[in-house]
């Protein structure tokens, strides 16, 4: 039983109709459904054509949402469905959405990846690691992430690992030697770069220990331990001091130094 197109009303929305049969409000559609079905006035409807129109309509408005997001930047394949869902689109719905924009070429995970690669090769100080765990839980594949991370050079992760290490560096006064080496190591992993990298990065780095600058750290850091530990008999403030410093990276010798001083400052202010 066929029903007849009564009245085509505008919403306030822009773009989106109202569509009478028989005189009573049916359902809406887009424009772009209006037009590619060539509804107007006095047109008869069959429910299979009007079943055509809805799902058209639901899929048109999927793939209008799909578009507005990825208006603002590129998006992953995962990202638009994760999009679609929480908009609560149709799971049929937003798959035809993927497979349209795909086929439009504004979906594609591996040139979203490279673009991801090289931006964060350019504008930050994360390593591979780092950069294939974002690609990761973008629901980028694993095969896209490998082929993408060829747009970030062994040179340009060497490049970038030694100003971050350079800058981390900065920040480390006060440190011992040792403890230095192994926190920037360790502050370039947790950036993402591998061993190998970190390695080259380190030597070229070319930290070397400086006599003034560990004697004036062991100072400032032994002087509080000294304080803190104060409450314990001689021996075992020496003790627990000694273990501290020696955690803290300070060679034997000048732990052993630094605490003969303190000794014999103590013994002198205690015998006056």
């Amino acid at each position: 039983m066929t029903q007849t197109i009564t009245l085509i009303k505008a919403q306030k929305r822009k773009g989106r109709y109202n569509i009478y049969l028989d005189n009573k409000y049916a359902f809406p559609v887009g424009e772009d459904v209006l037009i590619r079905f060539g509804l107007s006035k006095g047109r008869e409807l069959t429910p299979t054509e009007i079943a055509d129109l809805k799902e058209a309509d639901n899929t048109s408005k999927a793939y209008q949402k799909a578009l507005n997001y990825l208006a603002h930047q590129l998006r992953t394949t995962k990202e638009i469905r994760d999009h679609l869902r929480k908009n609560e689109i149709e799971p049929a719905d937003i798959e035809k959405t993927l497979v349209k924009l795909t086929e439009m070429h504004l979906l594609d995970d591996l040139q979203y990846a490279q673009s991801f690669v090289r931006t964060m090769a350019n504008t930050s100080d994360k390593g591979p690691t780092v950069i294939k765990n974002k690609l990761r839980q973008k629901g980028v594949s694993a095969n896209d992430i490998e082929e993408a991370l060829t747009e970030f050079s062994p040179e340009q992760q060497i490049e970038n690992g030694l100003k971050a290490a350079q800058k981390n560096a900065q920040h480390l006064h006060g440190e011992s030697f040792r403890t230095k080496t192994n926190k920037i190591r360790q502050q370039l992993m947790q950036k993402g770069f591998a061993g190998d990298v970190i390695t080259v990065v380190m030597d070229e780095l070319a930290l070397e220990p400086d006599e003034d600058e560990e004697q004036t750290a062991i100072n400032e850091q032994g002087a509080k331990l000294w304080r803190k530990n104060r409450r314990y008999s001689q021996r075992e403030q020496m003790q627990k001091v000694r273990q501290a410093l020696y955690r803290k990276g300070f060679g034997g010798d000048l732990i052993n130094n630094f605490i003969a001083d303190q000794v014999e400052k103590d013994n002198q202010e205690s015998s006056i």
